[in-house]
């Protein structure tokens, strides 16, 4: 019968995409099964994708957003993903993850020396079905962009990526980006190509889609990417005082649009600092009794 033969056929082998998602579901903890999926991801404008699955492109990745986010990513066989060195949490399947200096040695070199990354980058790739965890390295949030030309980010934005997709110096425009500021330093990274990138950034992403001649003054350390578009320059605030006592360095970043902007808002420079100032007994929260403490050995 008709109906006999359409349902043999249907307990045939799986389609590709089955595949990716019962690799995707085996991979995750219980806690971290992808739900449904979607045609797309669903991001509200400036907020957060919690657990949700999406296929960008060819790849399909779980998003566990929360305090630490992770992203889990489905491969098949043939597919290779890169990292930020030390950014992978697990592996799971018949996935062989290696090393790659991106650039040769000179390209390895420009990465520690001037953006202050790994020499490597970490691949990994699918000799069959399988999946692969990628966390930040503090708490925050991760983004996933489709990237089709370029991105200019946060030296420490970059997380992991899929696809033919280049990563690059890019020199700020002025030295006063790396004096003051945010502490993130005057070097940042422009990415290019065609796939699928994660970035990550401390606390919550906040969006702006700057139209022709708008600009916004941003802390330098806030800043996690923006379109090629937007120019950027950076300036020294007016007058010493603000600088001294206004906490926010001698320099500000101010973007122009047209173009996307995506900042972040507890850079983790900000939270280091107040670690090693609390460490050696300053802070405005411990007032006095940090002072005393100080000087009676406490």
């Amino acid at each position: 019968m008709a109906g006999t033969g359409e349902g043999h056929h249907r307990r045939g082998p799986r389609s590709r995409l089955d595949q990716r998602r019962r690799a995707a579901r085996d991979a995750t903890h219980r806690g971290a099964r992808a739900p449904r999926r979607r045609s797309g991801p669903r991001v509200p404008h400036g907020g957060r994708v919690e657990h949700e699955r999406f296929r960008i492109g060819h790849v399909d990745a779980n998003v566990r957003e929360g305090h630490a986010p992770a992203v889990v990513i489905a491969l098949e066989t043939g597919e290779k993903l890169t990292s930020e060195a030390g950014a992978m949490m697990f592996i799971s399947g018949d996935v062989q993850m290696d090393v790659e200096m991106p650039g040769g040695l000179m390209g390895g070199m420009k990465r520690a020396v001037l953006a202050g990354e790994s020499l490597f980058l970490a691949t990994y790739a699918a000799r069959g079905s399988g999946a692969v965890g990628i966390c930040g390295p503090f708490p925050g949030s991760i983004r996933q962009h489709e990237l089709d030309g370029e991105i200019i980010c946060e030296k420490h934005a970059y997380l992991a990526h899929f696809g033919d997709v280049t990563i690059e110096s890019a020199l700020a425009k002025r030295l006063g980006m790396g004096i003051a500021g945010g502490g993130e330093g005057f070097f940042l990274q422009r990415l290019k190509g065609k796939g699928t990138v994660w970035l990550h950034g401390g606390g919550d992403f906040l969006d702006f889609d700057l139209v022709d001649g708008q600009t916004i003054v941003v802390d330098t350390g806030c800043m996690v990417m923006i379109e090629p578009t937007v120019k950027y320059d950076v300036k020294i605030q007016g007058g010493i005082k603000k600088s001294l006592f206004g906490g926010e360095g001698l320099f500000l970043v101010h973007m122009t649009g047209p173009g996307h902007v995506t900042l972040q808002t507890l850079p983790f420079s900000r939270t280091a600092h107040r670690i090693l100032e609390a460490a050696h007994g300053g802070g405005d929260e411990r007032g006095t009794g940090g002072i005393l403490g100080n000087i009676l050995g406490e």
